[in-house]
């Protein structure tokens, strides 16, 4: 009997409790204090400039659809130029690796990097916004002595190296999860 008379007691001082002034002050303070916030976060929204690129504006930077709602596109793509690598003919490893270079460099510039060229944009990063920009950077190069030399002998190694480099990016953004 002295367990059920504690816990009743226990419940008529929650139900007091919860009635009384004091409590009711506290959920009015809360109230208030819900209010403030929320007419907060719209004049931060409104002052960020919410007339503008809303994507923008709630992740602090233009991310392209490819990397954020559209992923199964993004895999499809990267899966194609990877599938050149397959194939086992130096050719087509070049193709993948230029393919690729100008997949990402699209990604990039739409993300609102500046540069005339994939260089300068991949230059113009500043450091900690995007991982692995040093690996990009060599994949770009390798990309560049493809293009300016023909006699350029690529290993298979070589080109899945470089391909690495650039799926490493897509993997920051959760594409392959």
């Amino acid at each position: 009997m002295d367990v059920e008379m504690l816990a009743t007691t226990i419940y008529a001082d929650a139900i007091k409790l919860y009635h009384s002034g004091a409590l009711s002050v506290i959920k009015f303070l809360a109230g208030v204090y819900t209010i403030i916030l929320f007419v907060d976060i719209i004049l931060l929204l409104v002052q960020r400039g919410l007339s503008g690129n809303l994507r923008e504006t709630v992740t602090g930077m233009n991310i392209p659809r490819e990397l954020t709602t559209n992923k199964k596109k993004t895999r499809k793509t990267w899966q194609q130029i990877r599938q050149k690598i397959e194939v086992g003919n130096e050719s087509d490893y070049k193709i993948a690796i230029i393919e690729a270079d100008t997949f990402i460099d699209d990604l990039i510039t739409r993300m609102g990097y500046k540069g005339d060229n994939f260089a300068e944009r991949l230059d113009g990063i500043p450091d900690g916004q995007i991982e692995n920009v040093e690996g990009m950077k060599e994949a770009h190069e390798l990309r560049n002595r493809i293009i300016h030399d023909d006699s350029l002998e690529l290993s298979k190694e070589d080109a899945e190296h470089a391909l690495n480099h650039f799926e490493e990016f897509l993997r920051v953004y959760q594409i392959f999860d």
